[in-house]
């Protein structure tokens, strides 16, 4: 992994994050918590403000994670992270997965508990309410999601982490 310092601030990873692949970039003023599972080719950019990603929450191959100056981005604790993302200076509360391609902009804040349809484009200065379903382009909340749905989310960002453990056991560089 490439960890750089910029203009003082170094990032702060938890001796217990799960799995970081060796290419991730990570920038700055960035803190990541224990459980943590990041997948190749995932760059997080501190600055010019910080990003904390909260505990056994997964970041997914080729996604995108930075602040907006004057708003920093905060991901909150069991949230899954699909692929190509990107998260731009906004708050996602616990439990909240964001589809695959989906592109989260600046001073919005998802709610605990809520999904973010694949390919969604969430514009900037949108509050979703806790248990959203949001799907489009402009995103909009559809529904509430059910118990069910809002578990199988905690399930799934908790398999990630317990995958992540296995990636940083067995994973073996061969060329």
């Amino acid at each position: 992994m490439k960890i750089y310092e910029m203009e003082g601030k170094r990032p702060k990873i938890s001796e217990n994050v799960a799995f970081i692949a060796d290419d991730v970039t990570i920038i700055g003023d960035v803190n990541i918590e224990e459980g943590v599972t990041i997948f190749p080719g995932v760059i997080i950019e501190g600055y010019p403000i910080k990003v904390k990603i909260k505990k056994y929450s997964n970041i997914q191959s080729g996604t995108v994670i930075h602040g907006l100056s004057g708003y920093e981005t905060i991901i909150g604790s069991y949230n899954t992270i699909g692929h190509r993302c990107i998260i731009h200076g906004c708050k996602l509360e616990s439990n909240v997965t964001i589809g695959i391609g989906s592109i989260i902009m600046g001073k919005t804040t998802i709610g605990e508990n809520s999904f973010v349809g694949a390919g969604s484009l969430v514009t900037q200065n949108n509050n979703f309410q806790p248990n959203s379903l949001i799907l489009g382009s402009p995103a909009k909340c559809l529904r509430k999601l059910t118990q069910d749905e809002i578990d199988d989310a905690m399930n799934v960002a908790k398999l990630y982490s317990e995958e992540g453990i296995k990636l940083s056991k067995n994973l073996k560089k061969i060329i």
